[in-house]
Order: structure tokens, then sequence, then C-alpha cells
């Protein structure tokens, strides 16, 4: 690799993410015990980028992403202590560059359609010789891919479970565990998928399946009661007087307990100490004090992995922030209806009835099961966001995908902070 290709290679696509906002949206990768180790980095085009001729070529996607993780948001924010996931198509492996991120916390990961020739496999071991890890997406499920070649470079294997013949996976996992590479299970969406891949050796895991109850089927969570419940029912009304609060929070011995806890912590810094409800209420104010108290009693899921606990307040506060301006609903109601938008998870039971067990004003309730009205819109988006579905995201109405994923970002590291606030 020539010293000047280098430089143009690197200077062509600091140009290119440089001319458009960026979207990127990340994905957790699990360990056996359903803790995040990683977050793979996805990007697609703004609207403004499909507007250009032709598809972004990966390189420049690649680009983007590496760029924004440092300089938008900070690499910190984004992940936390966890490994990055980033795509690496053909063109930044025959081409290396300069990554800019630290390499103890960097997987690049090779596409499936990228082909192991002589250049691919020169790019690579640059890399490696980095301190980068590899990892090979959709390696032993596509045909004609199995180039030991690859192997031989590679950290990680991620297998798509839905495209890999069940009857092949045991036969896959001992070649990879033999070879001393990480098999990762892509597209797990359950409980039960979660646990026969676990069984099988795998042990990292790829998709959505701490959102779905049955994962947490008969271990349902102790400790939420009633009391807790009427004060999230409370944060969608605007009429309770401070008093009215007071009365309702002290129900609840224990979350009183946090919640003053909380209040005289250094997240806040009062210049002296918080020592009731009320004083409480006078100092953050109304709205913001029913906010602390949903957000305390996740403290009641404390047995649920972080990361659907950090999902959860994410949802809720990127709810509040997609409100449209002028909305007749308030800001609370949608900040509750992102809140619950896990509680079938957090409780293991279906949604209507972990719904069905708070007395939510119609608007919520409707959102919550049926995505309808503009809280439902906004849910929707939400949900979308995390995917990477900008499609989605455009369909329930959010047309300004800058704008949707500014709030993204900021809920991410809010609920990075917030997340502290929940542990005793």
């Amino acid at each position: 690799m020539r010293r000047d290709d280098n430089k143009k290679a690197a200077a062509a696509f600091a140009a290119a993410s440089a001319t458009h906002d960026v979207l990127v949206a990340r994905q957790p990768i699990f360990d056996v015990l359903s803790k995040v180790t990683a977050h793979e980095l996805l990007y697609r085009p703004t609207l403004e980028d499909e507007g250009d001729v032709g598809q972004l070529p990966g390189s420049a996607a690649t680009a983007r992403v590496i760029l924004a993780a440092i300089s938008d948001f900070g690499l910190r924010r984004l992940v936390g202590d966890a490994d990055v996931h980033l795509n690496l198509p053909a063109e930044l492996i025959r081409t290396p560059i300069d990554i800019p991120l630290p390499p103890e916390r960097v997987v690049l990961e090779v596409l499936e359609d990228v082909q192991a020739d002589r250049d691919v496999i020169a790019g690579l071991e640059v890399y490696k010789a980095r301190g980068f890890r590899i990892a090979l997406d959709d390696f032993a499920a596509m045909p004609g891919q199995g180039d030991p070649r690859l192997l031989s470079l590679a950290d990680i294997v991620k297998v798509d479970i839905l495209l890999q013949p069940a009857d092949s996976l045991p036969a896959l996992i001992d070649d990879l565990r033999a070879r001393k590479i990480e098999p990762i299970a892509e597209k797990v969406e359950s409980g039960e998928q979660f646990e026969r891949c676990r069984g099988l050796g795998f042990t990292g895991f790829q998709g959505f399946f701490l959102q779905r109850p049955e994962t947490f089927k008969g271990h349902r969570t102790e400790g939420f009661k009633p009391a807790t419940l009427q004060v999230l029912a409370a944060l969608q009304i605007s009429d309770y007087s401070a008093e009215e609060i007071e009365k309702l929070v002290s129900r609840d011995v224990a979350l009183v307990t946090r919640l003053l806890r909380s209040l005289n912590s250094a997240y806040y810094g009062f210049p002296s100490p918080v020592s009731s409800v009320r004083h409480g209420i006078n100092l953050v104010g109304r709205d913001n004090l029913l906010k602390l108290c949903a957000i305390l009693t996740l403290a009641a899921f404390r047995d649920r992995p972080s990361w659907l606990l950090g999902n959860t307040l994410a949802r809720a506060r990127m709810c509040e922030l997609l409100r449209p301006a002028g909305d007749e609903e308030e800001g609370g109601a949608f900040f509750m209806a992102g809140m619950l938008s896990h509680l079938d998870a957090l409780l293991g039971v279906p949604l209507p009835e972990a719904v069905g067990s708070i007395d939510l004003v119609p608007p919520v309730s409707e959102a919550l099961l049926a995505r309808k009205g503009s809280i439902g819109r906004a849910l929707s988006a939400v949900e979308g966001y995390e995917k990477g579905r900008w499609d989605a995201v455009i369909a329930a109405g959010f047309d300004d995908l800058t704008a949707v994923h500014a709030a993204y970002l900021e809920a991410v590291g809010w609920s990075e902070e917030t997340l502290k606030l929940t542990i005793d």
C-alpha cells in the first residue's frame, strides 16, 4: 500500500463525511449473561444523501460512522464502556486508512459480499497489526465462503441463525471454537432462540430478544407495588397539586428513600440537603420530580439486564423529545408511553395485561396497545430508529431525520447518565 493512496483515501472519506448529516444507530451485542459487551454502529443515508447520485459507497458510510462517533457525540456517550463494531467495506480493506478510534475497543466487520483476494488479505493483515479485531459477518451462511485465509485472520464470526441450517450449527460452532474464534448469533429475536443458541455454544448474541416478555416468563419482578404504579400513572395528569403528589409518593417508603437519596446526590448538587418530597418539588418542579419518581421505579427491576432498563429510559426521553410543537398531549404523556413500552418485558407478561395493571389515560394506553395518536406515532418512530429502519420513522410522520437523529443521541446520552440513579 502506497502512502499517497492512504492519504487520498482518508481525505476523500473525511470530505464525504463532512458534507452531509449523519444518521447513526446502535445495536447491542450481548454475552451469555445478557450483558452488553459491544454495540454495532449502523449507518443509513439521510434524505439529502438519497438525492445524491447513486447510493453512497460503503467507504463513505463507514467513514461517517467513525467521524460521527468521535466528533458529533463522543464515543463514550454513545456506547459507554462497550466495544464498537464497524462495518468495513471492500474499498476500506484494500486501501486501509487510519481509524481514529482506540484499536482495543474496535471490531472491524468484513461484510459477507467481500471477496477474499490478495489485496483484501493484505489489508486485513494491516488492521490486525494495528491492534484491531476482525469479525466476519454471515461468513459461514453465504454460499462459496469459508476461505481459510479469512478464518485465519478472524477473531469473531457472526452467524445469521435464520439463514444457517439448524442441523449445521453444532459442527460450525465446534470448528470455530477449535480455531479460537468467538461465535456470535445474529437475529436472535426470542428467549427460546437465545437459550438454544447459548446451549449450542454461541458466546455472543445480537437481536432484540430482551424486548420479548417470554424471555423473563416465570421470573416476574417482586416489589412493583400499587403505590409505585399510581405514581407512574400520576405523571400523565396535570392537575395534581404539590400536596397530592407528596401524599401519593409517601405511600411507598422505599421510593421516598431512593428519591431523597437521588436529590441529595452530586448529580443535582444542591447547596443544602433536600429533607422532604415537598422540598424536592419546590427545588426541581412538579414535572421533574414525577419524572424522577418514574425513573426510580426501575430500581424494582434490578434483576433485569441493564440494557433493557437503559433502553426503557432512552425510549421515554426520545418520545418526549419527539412531541410535536403545539401538540395537545403533554410531554409527560409522551415520556410515560416510552417508559411503559417495555413493561411487558419487565413484568414478563403480555403487554395488554401489563398496561391493564395501571390506570392510564386513553391517549397513552392507545399508543401502547395500537400505536394510535401522536404519542403512538412518536413511539413507532422511536422503535424504527432503534433498528435502523428509517423508512418506519418517515412512515410515522417524522420526515426530518436529522431532528430525529438529534433526539436519539440526546436520549441515549441521557439514559446512560440517568441509569445510575436507579442503583441503590
